[in-house]
């Protein structure tokens, strides 16, 4: 049988190894998306209507490119993120296809990324206290 304390620094291990995985899958999704845009222009955007409610919601953007044209495409918002018509939104295109723009959500982006930072640490930590208390306690019986 395994004794107490090496299960608790076990356990401890595999906190801290789960949160550094969170923490690499974090950093992952944060480069992903700064690849995906990158190159890509930023042009401020209007919303001139939405339809549809709850999570099936969508808003009709518009936006004039660099060379002026005037583009149009639906967009679903991102949680937390409602539109109404008439709010100004920035919106980002590739410049050679304008019409795969999407409304950069910047602030999700951040948020979402900034709780698995968090969580990673919190794991981390928490792995670090088990493992660290587990050793105290074992040299404490030797």
């Amino acid at each position: 049988m395994i004794p107490q304390t090496l299960r608790a620094a076990f356990a401890g291990l595999l906190l801290f190894v789960v949160g550094v995985a969170v923490g690499v899958y974090a950093w992952e999704v944060n480069r992903q998306e700064a690849v995906q845009l990158e190159g890509w222009l930023a042009a401020d955007g209007s919303v001139t209507s939405t339809f549809g409610s709850g999570s099936s919601s969508r808003a009709l953007v518009s936006f004039r490119t660099t060379s002026g044209d005037r583009i149009n495409f639906t967009a679903r918002p991102g949680l937390g993120n409602r539109l109404s018509a008439g709010d100004t939104v920035t919106v980002r295109y590739p410049p050679f296809q304008p019409t795969s723009a999407i409304v950069d959500s910047r602030s999700a982006r951040w948020t979402w990324n900034g709780i698995y930072a968090a969580a990673a640490l919190v794991l981390m930590a928490l792995g670090a206290y088990v493992a660290w208390t587990a050793r105290q306690r074992d040299l404490r019986r030797s």
